[in-house]
């Protein structure tokens, strides 16, 4: 993440699109904001989501429209591009974007030149471009999904944003920072409830654990500890789930004692749980085990 943060700060004073890729709940709103502020652009970040209006509507309010232009248009409308003079466009979800409209977009992207709707001559506006995607764009447009050349166009730079499986290690920060940002105040966490925390899977990403912290609050009495983690997530579940959530972190946490005392060793661990050691390996990749680091270990030992 620090380097991350060191990419955004090289970045965001250029004036060359930026794409953003990760996978929901990753931040990549927030990164879109420090590339605006740290850009010198003295306009606004206007945030536009591509998939939230239908085709009719997007020509509307990318373009804007004159007085008169359609029953119903009783005043003129700026639209996204003219919000955005002299700061920056951030297009959210770009790959939800229709194939017959990326024509249109890439066309204002390259020129800053476009046509208001019932408008008599072209409008400009001096923007830059930010984009951010949940899917890898060239593999959208190895699927005819997506225009080559304006993907292309919007990824002068691509800064890709980590999974929080692959950043277990900031949890703990992002815990005490959620506590104080919903609190107001410091409450105490405990070690098992960050460990817990660390320990389950989080496909909504910083976004989802954000609301878990948030909810245990709800259920914590002067700590934060695992009782009000468990709370928290059977609430978040499906009626019924509750007791497969704590079955399956329970689940995990016998596993990792279990290969702790076996020091690594899977042959070990099988016989201490009496089952194959092809079904601890089966339990290691189900609950996000790293097999390989057991292996290394074995022929260590």
């Amino acid at each position: 993440m620090r380097e991350l943060r060191a990419l955004v700060a090289r970045v965001a004073p250029l004036r060359m699109p930026v794409l953003i890729e990760g996978a929901t709940g990753t931040g990549k709103e927030l990164v879109a904001a420090l590339l605006h502020r740290d850009s010198g652009r003295t306009g606004n970040l206007v945030a536009f989501n591509v998939c939230a209006l239908g085709e009719s509507m997007f020509e509307d309010a990318l373009f804007g429209h004159v007085k008169g232009a359609y029953t119903g248009a009783v005043a003129e409308s700026l639209g996204f591009l003219r919000e955005a003079n002299g700061g920056t466009a951030f297009f959210d979800e770009i790959s939800g974007l229709p194939l017959p409209l990326q024509a249109k977009l890439l066309r204002a992207i390259e020129t800053g030149v476009f046509r208001p709707i019932g408008a008599a001559r072209d409008a400009m506006s001096d923007f830059r471009t930010v984009a951010a995607t949940n899917e890898y764009l060239r593999e959208l447009v190895e699927a005819g999904r997506f225009r080559e050349d304006l993907m292309h166009r919007l990824s002068g730079i691509t800064v890709r944003l980590p999974s929080l499986a692959e950043r277990v290690d900031d949890i703990p920060e992002l815990v005490r920072h959620f506590v104080r940002r919903a609190g107001g105040r410091e409450i105490p966490v405990s070690h098992d409830a960050v460990t817990l925390l660390q320990e389950t899977p989080w496909p909504g990403n910083v976004r989802e654990l954000r609301q878990v912290v948030e909810a245990s609050l709800a259920f914590a009495h002067g700590e934060l500890d695992t009782r009000a983690v468990y709370a928290a997530l059977g609430h978040r579940s499906a009626p019924g789930a509750r007791g497969r959530v704590v079955v399956e972190l329970a689940a995990r946490r016998e596993l990792v004692t279990v290969l702790e005392r076996a020091s690594g060793n899977t042959g070990r661990a099988a016989e201490l749980l009496g089952v194959h050691r092809a079904t601890v390996y089966r339990r290691m990749k189900r609950h996000g085990i790293d097999v390989p680091t057991v292996r290394h270990h074995e022929l260590s030992t």
